[in-house]
């Protein structure tokens, strides 16, 4: 026996209702239209983070900009794996991009770790000053690699936590210090300080400081907070060992498909990547004294000399064999101007 549901009158006029101001104002009944591109973005910096938020902002003013047309998809804290793993998944058409450090930069062109030499820039300003004198170099290198750089990133001053004191660079040799597995930059530190620390990908830091694996590690303030490493360290040298740059990028292949979209791509990367870089360095610099109430205590550096001569040899044993001597080179003639 088949049996009929009659409407009832509020719903009916509800209905109808609807369909007469669709009709007056020309509105279709159907919900809008999905994007035409869903771009799938991966970074390590957790949900919620300073970074994951300017993340968040592109995509929302690309998705404004473009009518709705792209939309970005944003996996972070890394449950995409480390960031060699996002790097193969864009090469496979896994993914369409990512927002990552140098180490990521360098695992598609080792070129980009040169920023990254220890106590290469005293401050901000003059890793500004050659990030942007070299930037069209840098693109290419990434172009080179199948990259399309969408805008510049920081992570922020490197500093050495540590469950005992660090002062010179020997005091590390009584630490279970952390390397990221696929920095050359750190290993070689390391092996030109006499240490063998231990080597593993970003997502395995924290459970390895939770069972002592190691008890020690170099990272930007608000990144330490940020990924809560921090809460098993005692104490922090007061010396930027290094500075902690990004980028995000996009497949080439992925980027020349959105061809009609690049001038607001830009326009819009532009103003993201500029407010991100202001946002985080004051993120960083108050994320220093919040480490000190938390009660970490800050650790004087001895020894400068020794600490200059560990950078100077790391730089030259990576020199004409990592790192191309011309390259080198300008970027240090731009710190002497």
């Amino acid at each position: 026996m088949t049996s009929t549901i009659k409407p009832t009158r509020r719903s009916f006029v509800k209905t109808a209702a609807v369909a007469s101001a669709a009709a007056v104002w020309g509105v279709p009944l159907l919900v809008k239209a999905a994007a035409k591109h869903t771009l799938k973005v991966a970074t390590l910096a957790p949900d919620g983070s300073t970074w994951h938020k300017a993340f968040k902002m592109f995509g929302l003013k690309l998705k404004e900009k473009t009518d709705g047309e792209i939309e970005m998809k944003i996996y972070a804290g890394g449950v995409m794996g480390d960031e060699p793993a996002m790097v193969r998944k864009m090469r496979s058409g896994q993914l369409d991009g990512s927002a990552c450090t140098s180490v990521g930069l360098g695992d598609i062109n080792a070129q980009l770790l040169m920023l990254q030499l220890p106590l290469l820039f005293r401050n901000e300003k003059q890793l500004d000053k050659v990030r942007n004198a070299m930037s069209d170099k840098f693109k290419q290198l990434l172009l080179d690699g199948g990259f399309v750089l969408s805008g510049w990133g920081d992570v922020g001053r490197i500093f050495l936590f540590s469950d005992s004191p660090i002062k010179k660079p020997s005091d590390v040799a009584n630490t279970k210090m952390w390397v990221w597995d696929t920095d050359p930059i750190s290993k070689e530190i390391m092996k030109v300080a006499g240490v063998n620390a231990v080597p593993l990908g970003v997502p395995d830091v924290l459970p390895s400081l939770q069972t002592g694996v190691i008890d020690a590690f170099g990272a930007a303030p608000y990144a330490a907070i940020a990924l809560q490493w921090y809460s098993k360290a005692a104490y922090v040298t007061n010396l930027s060992l290094s500075m902690g740059i990004g980028g995000s990028v996009l497949t080439e292949k992925t980027y020349n498909k959105l061809e009609p979209y690049h001038a607001v791509m830009e326009e819009v990367a532009a103003a993201t990547y500029e407010s991100l870089l202001k946002r985080i360095r004051k993120d960083n610099k108050k994320s220093m004294k919040t480490l000190k109430d938390k009660g970490i205590a800050v650790v004087q550096p001895t020894n400068m000399d020794e600490w200059i001569d560990l950078s100077v040899k790391v730089r030259e044993n990576l020199t004409g064999t990592l790192f191309k001597e011309e390259l080198v080179n300008e970027m240090l003639g731009h710190l002497k101007t």
